[in-house]
């Protein structure tokens, strides 16, 4: 009960903090908001750990852990400083032409013949053959537009 009138006198101080930080920055304001979350969490996961209640402390880390990295599995800047990011997954900016063009297509091409070219390009293009991973990419990128 004891940790629950804390819990909730905490809030309250988190509160009246952010009340009298809203002339500042929305962005800022809600990165303090995301941290404080994280450290409330973080507290209750290390109060479940040390009790060995295991389930609500493994539950509690995942969530903390999504917010720390806004969703994602890996945070943003935790790649190799020598490679570039991976690139952002989203709607295609290929067109349909352009898809025909990298496969050496047609207009009237089947799906079979969009499969058959896509096998052969890919296996002379393939990184694990020494090819390259922007060509692969392409290449798969262009089987997915024409086939949906």
């Amino acid at each position: 009960m004891a940790v629950v009138a804390l819990a909730l006198l905490g809030l309250l101080v988190l509160a009246v903090l952010l009340r009298g930080a809203a002339g500042l920055d929305p962005t800022s304001l809600k990165r303090a908001g995301r941290f404080a979350g994280i450290a409330i969490l973080g507290a209750l996961t290390l109060f479940f750990a040390v009790t060995e209640r295991w389930i609500p402390a493994v539950f509690l880390a995942g969530i903390c852990w999504s917010l720390y990295t806004g969703g994602r599995a890996i945070p943003a800047g935790w790649h190799r400083r020598d490679e570039p990011p991976p690139p952002r997954r989203g709607r295609s900016a290929m067109s349909r032409a352009e898809a025909l063009q990298v496969l050496g297509l047609s207009d009237g091409a089947s799906a079979v013949d969009i499969r058959a070219a896509h096998k052969r390009l890919i296996l002379q293009t393939h990184p694990d053959r020494g090819g390259s991973d922007y060509l692969a990419a392409k290449i798969n990128e262009a089987k997915e537009v024409l086939l949906g």
